[in-house]
Formats: structure tokens, sequence, C-alpha cells
């Protein structure tokens, strides 16, 4: 039985969560350092592969989420482009002026996906205040991390629910009822208002 337990204890500690992870590193209080501080006390030698895998997988957000942000300029190009057609009708005045705003559009240093991580990153975590509000920190940082607010809006609304020891490491089965493997009415509601007040903000 003790071999029993000590196996799913190592398989579930050895896991990295990655959406827990994400959550650590959208904590400007925390970031990497947290990982920094904890992974070797858990992991030993091989904190600094973990903490990889972490920064890895983020990136890997990153970068999903900016091609949706790019399918959506593509879209809003596509509608300008068919504009630009009707202004040139109206004449050369608004034809220079359509093509003097694309000119200095594409002078624009775009920020790569990459770069908005490592900058954040490097960044000074803030205090551990315990009243911080961060999703209200989130909201300020849209036009210095933009694809970051995006993942932060999505992720900092997933609940993170837990599950009873006794449940987990139990031979005899099953034992949680369904009241309590469930989150209250009122949790989900507040919840779901959160992420709906957090669209509407960035939209």
């Amino acid at each position: 039985m003790a071999s029993s337990m000590l196996s799913k204890f190592d398989k579930y500690w050895k896991a990295v969560n990655g959406v827990m992870a994400i959550g650590i590193v959208l904590d400007p209080r925390y970031k990497v350092a947290l990982l920094d501080y904890f992974f070797p006390l858990i992991y030993g030698d091989e904190a600094e592969d973990e903490i990889e895998k972490v920064k890895s997988f983020f990136q890997k957000m990153i970068i999903e989420y900016d091609l949706k942000i790019k399918e959506k300029e593509n879209v809003s190009s596509s509608s300008n482009q068919t504009q630009t057609v009707s202004d040139a009708v109206v004449g050369k005045k608004e034809t220079w002026r359509t093509n003097f705003a694309k000119h200095v559009g594409a002078k624009k240093s775009v920020t790569s996906s990459r770069s908005e991580f490592d900058g954040y990153i490097e960044e000074k975590v803030l205090p551990d205040d315990e009243n911080f509000d961060i999703l209200g920190w989130w909201k300020a940082s849209g036009l210095k991390y933009p694809i970051m607010q995006m993942i932060a809006r999505d992720f900092l609304a997933i609940p993170i629910s837990t599950v009873a020891s006794e449940s987990s490491f139990s031979t005899s089965g099953r034992i949680l009822t369904p009241h309590r493997s469930r989150l209250r009415s009122d949790t989900l509601e507040a919840l779901m208002c959160v992420q709906d007040w957090l669209w509407t903000d960035v939209k």
C-alpha cells in the first residue's frame, strides 16, 4: 500500500501544471523569481529544466495569442484596402493621406512576442502586497504588454479547484460527495462576471 501511495505522490509531485505556472508568471509580484526560489526545493538538480519548461510553455502561448491578433489585423487591413479604393475616387488629397498613414505604420517598430515576454521578465518584481489588484494592473498594462494582457485576461479567470488528499491517495476508491466536489453557484457567477468585465474593458 505504501509503495502504491508513493508512486501516486511522485506522479503528481513531478507534474508541472502549466495553467498554475502561467498564473505565477503573470503575477508581477513574483514572475519567474518565485519559480527560481521554489523549484530547487521541489525538483533539486532538475529545477533548471523545469523552469525552462515553464518558460517554453509560456512563450508558446504568447505565439499562439500573437497569431490571433495578426489574423484580426489582416481582416482589418483588407477592410482598409477597400476604403482606400473609395478614397482614390474622392480625390488625390485623400489618397496621399491614406498612403502616408500606411508609410508611418510600416515604420513603427513591432515588438516580437519573445521580446515582450523578456521585457516583462527583466523588469523588477513589484512589492509583495497582499492587497495587490492583479487584474487592475494588467488592465493598465495593456499598451505595454498587449499579448500578455490577453493571456492574463483568459488565464487569471480560470478557477483552481482542489481535491481532498484522502481522495487522491486513497486505495479504497472515490470518497468525495457530489456537494464537496463542485464549486458553489455564487463562486461560478463571480468568476463568469469577472471574465465578462475583463472582455468588455479590453474591447
